[in-house]
């Protein structure tokens, strides 16, 4: 069954357009035009077959968006996961993300800066400095943006330099928490063809998690970083040069695992916690913590060559995570040490040759290649929690001899090389017709190297050991694929036209990167690589004289050999498995519109139908039943369920955002604003096993701003209220091991978990 499928802008694009003059005019409706470049070319997001949501910066800032998370409250197919590590967290689009913690396994999702491809989801979560917009790329983008861009993109597309006049701007806001945030950005000419720009941020907060064990808070935040840009162009303005470099430090007592389900196990111990959806307070001996660096380089060269157009991106990143948790999530000194060292470095090198527009048959010619490292090592240490008081000890490390202190020690590296030629060429046989056709080929060879030094015991020291001392291994693995994409889009009128659209992703394969590996899946490795393939339909129409943006879209999606990871409740370990197929069917609609000069409104609806399709024998879930489906394969006392058609995870079935402003003249001087969002979900499952205690229920939350504009739109104050009806949600459950009693399971916090107000002021020069 083909479905139609749509591209939508939401409200934000339209708010942030906003010219002040049109606010004193109330016949001035017509929207402005949205220019993306989602196809490495500056087209009309109208006229393009692609389903594409743009959000510009000033909008981010009104909503006071830290980072991309927030991309979840404007445009409807966005949803966010959030990890038990901050570097484990992952955007999702259409229901689809990344659902692996290991090191060996890349995004679904590219996140994309200034042209330069982030590496690992951590990174892509750094905060927004300096934005111009955020480009959301539905469904596979793999033609043009390459392997990990199998689900969709992040585009952000971040400032540039200002040849015309010097200007600066600056924002602070201050808000519950004691949460403190400032930002300025200046830029300017140097001379007639070089201009800079330089942009910095600060900000902390304070925890939103009680410790009850010392009072004292979890998951602070202190950031801060800086971009700068320096910019050639030549005389003729047909070419430029950019070199960019930014770097950002976040310091993080993170992440808190308040319990919304604690263990029946007798002798587990207790936390003495108010266990509940709406718990925010921990008891918790050890104090976790995340030290980020997120740093990298760009050299961006656009080089005219007659009337093509050659563009360089060179890229350096390097991204480092330090942390620890609480692994057993009591107040005793079960384990007493999770340490987590992540570093990463990529160097990508990408070649572009545009051909001009406007014409019956342009193209686009390609080169991309990538070399990247991921270090990995963990450190887990604990008591002898079995020989000691009996308890089973699920997840946690105990020693060889009682009072011994057990070390549960790895170590990992992944290298990966990738090498891609690329095209796409539009044919326009008649004047209203597009035929589109692109094609990527690639190849990338991966190396991993993994060391488990010594043995760890997980059921007490008079037991063999439930991890032997694995390695030092090494294996390497290469891989090629190729993928395409075919498109018509017809103008049937001016500011109505219409699009079908197929096209296939490639995720590559997967390596096991993990502190559970063992010998039996390492000569397993790789997990086959996650192809995905796409059939949409769209309709994008601008109407009553551009008052309305309104656009519908269809598709369908299928995804072989998903990557996920299941948990072991013997090991307290993830394990990477290949969960099968995807089914998603779907509709997006999404609307901007301006009635009336001083109103607009925007917003989305979208709808999923995301199954598991032939997965006979998915993991299941920590005390399953035969009679809920927990059966045995009869191959060394394995148990497995069938998943065919249960809900695929964090795939909400119905998602919707709406936004409305209000904007109007106060008095000669000065203008007033309301802002008002609302966004609702329906009910999701986080784990793949359809474990019916890690469930979200559907939830609705709504923020609220008003403030003043003066100064002919330079300085704006306003007040704002996130989650208005203190409307308690999880960003994510997951189970953990509460002192070695099965079945306890823990819940993420977002931002937004409870009712927060603040104050923002803005000002431009």
């Amino acid at each position: 069954m083909a479905l139609f499928t749509v591209l939508a802008q939401p409200a934000a694009a339209v708010v942030a357009r906003e010219d002040p003059s049109a606010r004193a005019t109330p016949s001035v409706t017509a929207l402005d035009r949205i220019t993306v470049t989602a196809q490495h070319r500056e087209e009309n997001v109208q006229r393009i077959a692609l389903a594409v949501s743009v959000v510009d910066g000033q909008a981010l800032q009104r909503r006071q968006a830290v980072d991309i998370s927030r991309l979840q409250a404007l445009v409807p197919s966005v949803t966010f996961s959030a990890g038990n590590e901050l570097r484990n967290n992952a955007i999702r689009i259409r229901g689809v993300g990344t659902d692996v913690f290991s090191t060996g396994v890349e995004p679904s999702i590219a996140t994309v800066v200034d042209g330069v491809v982030l590496q690992r989801p951590g990174a892509a979560f750094s905060d927004l400095l300096d934005v111009e917009r955020v480009e959301v790329l539905r469904g596979p983008q793999g033609t043009l943006f390459g392997k990990n861009a199998s689900a969709g993109v992040i585009q952000v597309i971040t400032r540039a330099p200002d040849f015309e006049r010097r200007s600066g701007a600056l924002s602070a806001l201050l808000a519950q928490d004691n949460e403190q945030r400032l930002e300025a950005a200046v830029s300017g000419p140097l001379s007639e063809q070089l201009a800079y720009r330089l942009a910095a941020f600060e900000r902390s907060r304070d925890g939103d998690a009680e410790n009850l064990r010392d009072g004292r808070t979890f998951n602070d935040q202190r950031a801060y970083g800086v971009r700068g840009k320096l910019q050639w162009r030549s005389a003729d303005r047909r070419s430029d040069v950019t070199l960019s470099a930014d770097v950002s430090r976040l310091d993080a007592d993170c992440c808190a695992l308040p319990l919304t389900q604690a263990t029946t196990d007798p002798r587990a111990l207790p936390t003495g916690t108010a266990v509940g959806r709406d718990n925010d307070q921990v008891n918790n001996d050890v104090m976790p913590f995340v030290r980020q660096k997120n740093a990298g380089a760009a050299l961006t060269a656009r080089i005219a060559l007659g009337r093509h157009t050659l563009t360089s991106i060179t890229g350096w990143r390097r991204f480092d995570n330090d942390s620890d948790v609480d692994l057993d999530d009591t107040p005793a000194q079960l384990v007493t040490r999770n340490f987590n060292i992540e570093s990463s470095r990529t160097f990508t090198q990408e070649l572009r040759l545009a051909s001009p527009t406007h014409t019956a048959f342009d193209y686009l010619l390609g080169a991309y290649y990538f070399d990247g490292a991921v270090h990995n090592s963990l450190d887990r240490r604990g008591l002898n929690i079995g020989a000691t008081t009996g308890i089973a000890a699920d997840g946690h490390v105990v020693p060889r001899m009682p009072g011994d202190q057990a070390v549960l020690a790895g170590h990992s590296d992944v290298d990966s090389r990738n090498a891609a030629l690329f095209g796409q060429a539009n044919w326009r046989p008649r004047e209203r017709l597009t035929l589109t056709a692109g094609l990527r080929l690639l190849t990338e060879r991966q190396q991993l190297r993994f060391v488990r030094p010594q043995d760890a015991r997980f059921n007490g020291a008079d037991q063999p050991a439930t991890l032997p001392a694995f390695g030092p291994v090494s294996g390497r693995y290469r891989d090629s694929a190729s993928i395409g994409r075919l498109s018509a889009s017809y103008a049937f009128t001016p500011v109505v036209t219409g699009y079908l659209a197929w096209g296939t992703g490639y995720k590559g394969e997967g390596l096991a990167a993990t502190l559970g590996l063992t010998a039996a899946q390492f000569a397993q490795l790789p997990a086959p690589a996650e192809t995905s393939e796409l059939f949409e339909a769209g309709l994008k129409s601008t109407l009553f004289d551009n008052a309305l943006m309104l656009n519908l879209t269809g598709f369908r999606t299928r995804i072989d050999d998903y990557q996920a990871q299941t948990y072991s409740a013997t090991q307290g370990l993830f394990l990477l498995t290949s969960a099968g197929g995807v089914a998603i069917d779907g509709v997006e609609l999404e609307f901007i519109a301006r009635p009336h000069a001083y109103f607009s409104l925007s917003g989305g609806v979208t709808w999923l139908d995301a199954r598991f399709d032939g997965v006979p024998n998915g993991p299941c879930y920590t005390g399953q039943t035969a009679a809920q489906g927990c059966l045995p394969t009869g191959n060394g006392g394995a148990f497995v369920q069938n998943l065919d058609g249960k809900q695929f995870m964090n795939a909400p079935r119905w998602r919707s955002v709406l936004g409305a402003r209000y904007d109007a003249p106060l008095t000669a001087k000065m203008d007033v604003y309301v802002q008002a969002d609302y966004r609702w979900q329906d009910a999701v499952v986080f784990d793949i096993s359809q474990n019916p205690r890690m469930t979200q229920r559907a939830y609705g939350i709504a923020d609220l701003s008003a403030g003043l504009i003066f100064a002919d739109g330079k300085v704006e104050l306003g007040v704002y209220v996130h989650n208005l009806a203190d409307t308690r949600h999880a960003a994510n459950i997951m189970p953990v091991s509460t002192a070695g009693g099965a079945n306890a399971y823990a819940q993420q916090l977002p931002g937004d978990f409870r009712r927060r107000a603040g104050l923002s002021l803005r000002m431009n020069f």
